[in-house]
């Protein structure tokens, strides 16, 4: 992965955190505001006498031990009103504004401890409230059976029972509810807050240390108090494994879909690129004197080979030449494709300011630009140019072919008479040497009707089959030899036929392969002026 790409991963999957964090916090202070007003509403049917009529005490008695647990339904509503208003504030802060995660998860924190707290508070204050109550419920209760012992000699003075709900809880009972509101606040927040196990445990600390607090105070057992304390960290368990299961699902979720639309973004900017990467190609030529025709084939969807064809006047006669340039670009895929296209560039820019530029000439200017921009970056380029002069020449009475290669691979020139003539490469790989040191070497021969040129890049030498051996030059040779000739493009055709069946597996290389022909005059088509073959040929 790029540090580019790296760096849009990591930027969409922080504000998507950010997105998933905002819309669950909304989703928790929601759900926590309507349980603290139902909670409220609850607690507040007490304070109107309904369901606090409690048996089994005298009258006085019974009015005392109301008035105690609506002091400490007083204190829960009180509680719960706070921490509802807290989480009001909460809510329409972070809906209102923009927050960073970091923000939302801070001021989650104090909301958590700010619970966790209260919490504890109220179940220690509701605990010393009620426990003074009951000790006046019970004097008085004990008062009152005396009275009735007194005025009854034959009466027992009775000890007073009291109601179960009238029980004042022992220690470890007060902490065993503070753990389990620790528990319950921890829990709930980590059913819908998305944060990682490591920032869930950070408010559950300072709740476990005031739970320590209130244990070594209300625990009189020594050893029972550690074992409490040593084991009060568990109860963050559930939580925190609710939240490594979601963070890991979301983590795998976020980077399934970001490859995906990644991948389907790419496959449809490859399939655009591929379209602009052809559109530089030249149009196949069907008509005139000089024919053309290829059959390209790239690794992927884009590639590093390409072809490129241009007409030219001849000083010869009134037919135009014909101008071609084959690059094979090391690498593939979308860098080569790119050195291609900048390739492309200054193959055009040689062509207009040179119009009648020999192949040579061509070999060494390409050299100059190859060994001045792409060779330090370790791109290097093997290439191939041809001129054909279909006019007749001195030596040549009916056409001639002048060619220059670049440590590209052999092409080969098939007569009409069946004999075969390899053109071997005349120079040294685009872009090793300086261009004083370069030699092009250009080479001529005669080109006549009913020839044919077929030229290909190393994608077709170095396919291989099952047991990784190369089709090599000499199987290219064999079936440019051996090959009918059924019209203008079969001999491409079936190169390219042979090497897909020679080929083992997927493409490991690109591959282009062109056939240029001279038809016989008998089949020779309707000839188009010079201008109308340029147009063609771009």
């Amino acid at each position: 992965m790029t540090s580019t790409f790296t760096s849009e991963f990591r930027e969409e999957y922080e504000a998507e955190r950010v997105r998933w964090l905002r819309k669950r916090f909304l989703w928790y202070a929601g759900v926590i505001i309507g349980f603290g007003v139902i909670v409220v509403l609850a607690a507040m049917l007490p304070l109107f006498g309904v369901g606090m009529r409690i048996s089994g005490l005298s009258d006085q008695a019974s009015a005392l031990a109301t008035s105690v647990i609506r002091n400490v339904v007083l204190v829960s509503i009180f509680f719960n009103l706070v921490l509802t208003g807290v989480y009001v504030w909460a809510f329409v802060h972070v809906r209102r504004q923009s927050l960073s995660r970091d923000t939302i998860l801070r001021l989650v924190y104090w909301m958590i401890v700010a619970t966790g707290v209260m919490s504890l508070v109220a179940v220690v204050i509701s605990q010393e409230l009620f426990a003074a109550g009951i000790e006046r419920v019970h004097a008085v209760e004990t008062a009152w059976l005396a009275e009735q012992a007194a005025a009854d000699p034959e009466a027992v003075a009775a000890e007073p029972t009291m109601p179960v709900a009238l029980r004042s809880r022992s220690g470890v009972e007060l902490v065993m509810q503070g753990l389990n509101s620790i528990l319950w606040t921890h829990f709930f927040a980590s059913l819908f807050l998305p944060w990682t196990p490591r920032e869930s445990i950070k408010p559950i600390l300072p709740l476990l240390a005031l739970n320590a607090v209130i244990t070594t105070y209300y625990m009189q057992n020594l050893w029972g108090m550690l074992v409490v304390i040593a084991l009060s960290p568990l109860v963050a368990g559930p939580g925190l494994l609710v939240c490594w299961w979601r963070y890991g699902r979301f983590r795998n979720r976020f980077h399934y879909n970001m490859l995906r639309g990644r991948y389907t973004e790419m496959k449809r900017e490859l399939t655009d690129a591929r379209r602009i990467h052809e559109s530089l190609f030249p149009g196949q030529l069907l008509e005139g004197p000089v024919r053309m025709t290829y059959r390209y084939e790239p690794m992927r969807q884009i590639g590093g080979d390409y072809l490129h064809a241009r007409f030219s006047p001849s000083s010869r006669g009134p037919e135009p030449c014909l101008n071609l340039a084959i690059v094979d670009v090391t690498g593939h895929g979308i860098p080569a494709a790119l050195t291609v296209n900048r390739l492309h560039g200054e193959i055009e820019r040689l062509f207009a300011e040179n119009p009648d530029a020999s192949p040579g000439f061509m070999l060494e200017r390409l050299n100059r630009y190859v060994h001045l921009t792409l060779a330090t970056h370790s791109v290097y380029v093997t290439a191939i140019c041809f001129r054909v002069d279909p006019n007749p020449h001195p030596d040549h009475a009916r056409g001639t072919l002048e060619w220059a290669s670049g440590g590209h691979p052999p092409a080969f020139v098939r007569a009409v008479d069946g004999s075969l003539h390899q053109l071997d490469s005349t120079a040294f790989v685009l872009g090793a040497c300086h261009g004083d040191d370069f030699r092009h070497d250009a080479r001529a021969m005669a080109f006549e009707p009913g020839d044919v040129l077929l030229a290909y890049t190393d994608g077709a030498t170095e396919a291989r089959d099952r047991a990784g051996k190369m089709l090599r030059i000499e199987g290219v040779q064999r079936i440019v030899a051996g090959a009918p000739i059924e019209g203008e493009g079969s001999l491409a055709q079936r190169v390219l036929d042979a090497v897909d069946h020679h080929r083992f597996g997927p493409p490991a290389d690109d591959t282009l392969i062109v056939e240029i022909t001279r038809p016989i005059p008998e089949r020779l088509a309707p000839r188009h002026s010079a201008a109308a073959a340029a147009t063609t040929a771009r």
